[in-house]
């Protein structure tokens, strides 16, 4: 079963490695549009795989030059551009890819993450054969792995990370002994997430402290860190925690209402969040120094100073332009 394998990261680098292993001949990879010396790349060089990098994946030009592998399966783990009818249909197998996602929920972008955000106890790892859809093709296999109450995003993506490659060697066994069963996913409902944008990181201090426990780990290192600002100025929360049996009660949302030598306890929209580790961009974590009182988030007075900031700067832009 000869295969074109398409991917990126560390995760594709590893199946790649393990694909290596079997009598499977991978004639060549097909890296994202970056600098070179990605993991994937590195791995392709290891094992002697030429590497190709298309500009667009569905042009007649590499079509042409995808037709001359004469693949009989074609891979993709975590590739970045949407395959087309054309491409999807070369190889007599078809096209499987792998999916950081139980399948049909969790369809689209950036889906570990939000699977934190929405606090699921489980994650799913999914090989499925591409259709014109986005996540959409027939299941052929599906795991899932645990989810811990205090799991962060790097905690998650390492599993999924070590995961992978076994998933992938399981899937291509499967399609290439002729015992693949793929599961429909159109008789079944689906969701579907956006890739997650700069800007998305803002702490609502106002919303329940089970989701902003959530919001934390969910985006937490190797990701951008959830944001709020403090004096008007912003601040990365990198880690916290919320504990179920803490009582609820209403009072001021982001005001710090106690002090611990290993954080702060911030008020939220319902109970508290123990804040555990901050920083300003840029710069390593610490413990937060907030004395009892402080305010957190873009309050009345926070939004005051910036807009006085903001117009301060264009006075001295204007009277740049006009001296």
């Amino acid at each position: 079963m000869k295969i074109l394998f398409f991917g990126d990261g560390a995760w594709a680098a590893e199946s790649l490695r393990r694909i290596a292993r079997r009598p499977w001949p991978v004639s060549a990879v097909i890296v994202r549009q970056r600098p070179s010396g990605d993991a994937l790349e590195r791995a392709a060089k290891e094992l002697g795989l030429p590497v190709l990098q298309p500009g667009n994946v569905n042009s007649v030009e590499f079509l042409e030059i995808v037709r001359s592998f004469a693949p009989e399966l074609n891979v993709s783990v975590s590739y970045d551009q949407i395959v087309r009818r054309d491409l999807l249909t070369v190889a007599p197998r078809g096209f499987v890819n792998f999916h950081a996602g139980k399948l049909p929920l969790y369809r689209g972008r950036n889906v570990i993450n939000w699977a934190l955000i929405n606090g699921e106890t489980e994650i799913g790892i999914t090989g499925h054969y591409m259709d014109e859809g986005i996540d959409t093709g027939d299941i052929v296999l599906q795991r899932t792995l645990p989810i811990g109450w205090t799991d962060t995003y790097g905690d998650v993506l390492g599993r999924v990370v070590a995961a992978f490659p076994e998933l992938v060697e399981d899937t291509l066994e499967r399609i290439a002994s002729g015992s693949a069963k793929a599961r429909r996913q159109a008789d079944l409902p689906g969701t579907y997430f956006g890739g997650r944008r700069e800007g998305d990181e803002g702490l609502d201090w106002t919303d329940t402290s089970r989701n902003l426990h959530n919001k934390v780990r969910a985006i937490t290192r190797p990701g951008p860190g959830a944001r709020t600002v403090v004096g008007g100025e912003p601040v990365i929360v990198w880690r916290a925690f919320w504990d179920p049996s803490w009582p609820l009660y209403r009072a001021t949302p982001g005001e710090i209402v106690g002090r611990r030598s290993d954080g702060a306890i911030v008020k939220t929209g319902d109970s508290t969040l123990w804040i555990q580790e901050v920083g300003a961009p840029g710069q390593a974590g610490a413990l937060p120094n907030w004395p009892t009182g402080t305010r957190l988030g873009a309050g009345a007075d926070n939004v005051r100073d910036l807009l006085a900031r903001i117009r301060a700067l264009e006075e001295r832009l204007s009277s740049r332009r006009t001296s």
